[in-house]
C-alpha cells in the first residue's frame, strides 16, 4: 500500500496541472507506436474508437493473447486481455486481464501522463489488482515512456518498473524496451514496428535476459487494427 500512496501523491500534483497545460496549448506528443512488448504506453484510445491487438508476449513462452481497447471519451479507455490461446497451463497465461486507463495529461502536450487499474481473474483464484502510473516526454524525434506498478495484495508491496525509447522515422519506429522487477525478470526488448496505414501497426521484438529465472528464445510478433 505504501506504493499506491506514493503512485497517488505523484499523480495529484500533475492533476491540477492539468487545465494550466492545456491553456498553454503546448505542442502535440505524437503516437509513435499503439502498443509495446514488455512497457507501457501513455495514449488512450479516442471517444468511440476501437483497438485490438494479437501479441506474442515475452512472459508466456510465446503462446499468443488478444488484446482490445475502446475509447470511453478522449481520455478514458477500457480494455480486455484474453487467456493465452492454447495454453494449458494453470497460471497466469489462462487468466482475463481487464483495465481501465485515464488520461491525466493527454498525449495533447509534451509530457503525457496516465494512471490506470488493471485486475487478472483466473478461475478459483483471488482478483490480483494492479495499478500503474504512466509518464511519457518528447525529445524532438525521441520519446521515453516510463511505467511503475505494484501488486495490491502482495504483502512486500512488489514494485515493477519498465522504460521504453521510441524513435519517429516516418512509418517505422525502432524502440528499446527494458523491465525490471524484484523477483529477478530484468529483460531488454529492442523491436520495430511498422504502420502500412494509420489504422495498423506491425511489430517485431527480440528478448534479452538481463537477469530472469526462465531465459526467453525466439522473436515476438504484434499486429494492431484500429476503427
Amino acid at each position: 500500500m505504501k506504493t499506491l500512496t506514493l503512485l497517488i501523491a505523484l499523480s495529484a500534483p500533475l492533476v491540477l496541472r492539468a487545465p494550466l497545460a492545456a491553456q498553454r496549448s503546448p505542442a502535440e506528443l505524437p503516437q509513435l507506436a499503439q502498443e509495446l512488448f514488455v512497457a507501457e504506453t501513455v495514449y488512450p484510445q479516442e471517444r468511440g474508437e476501437v483497438q485490438l491487438t494479437a501479441f506474442t508476449p515475452v512472459s508466456d513462452a510465446g503462446h499468443p493473447r488478444l488484446l482490445g481497447e475502446y475509447g470511453i471519451t478522449g481520455r478514458l479507455q477500457l480494455s480486455l486481455v484474453s487467456p493465452a490461446i492454447g495454453s494449458d497451463a494453470e497460471d497466469e497465461e489462462n487468466s482475463w486481464e481487464a483495465g481501465v486507463l485515464y488520461a491525466l495529461l493527454p498525449h495533447a502536450s509534451p509530457v503525457a501522463v496516465s494512471l490506470e487499474m488493471e485486475v487478472s481473474l483466473a478461475a478459483d483464484q483471488a482478483a490480483h489488482w494492479e495499478p500503474v502510473l504512466i509518464a511519457a516526454r518528447g525529445f524532438g524525434p525521441v520519446q521515453l515512456h516510463g511505467s511503475v506498478r505494484t501488486e495490491l495484495d502482495d504483502p512486500g508491496d512488489e514494485v515493477t518498473g519498465a522504460l521504453a525509447a521510441l524513435v519517429d522515422a516516418g512509418k517505422w519506429t525502432p524502440t528499446l524496451e527494458a523491465v525490471w522487477d524484484a523477483a529477478g525478470g530484468d529483460l531488454l526488448v529492442p523491436g520495430l514496428f511498422v504502420h502500412p496505414t494509420e489504422q495498423a501497426e506491425a511489430g517485431i521484438g527480440v528478448p534479452v535476459c538481463l537477469a530472469c529465472n526462465e531465459h526467453p528464445h525466439g522473436v515476438r510478433l504484434m499486429a494492431t487494427v484500429e476503427f
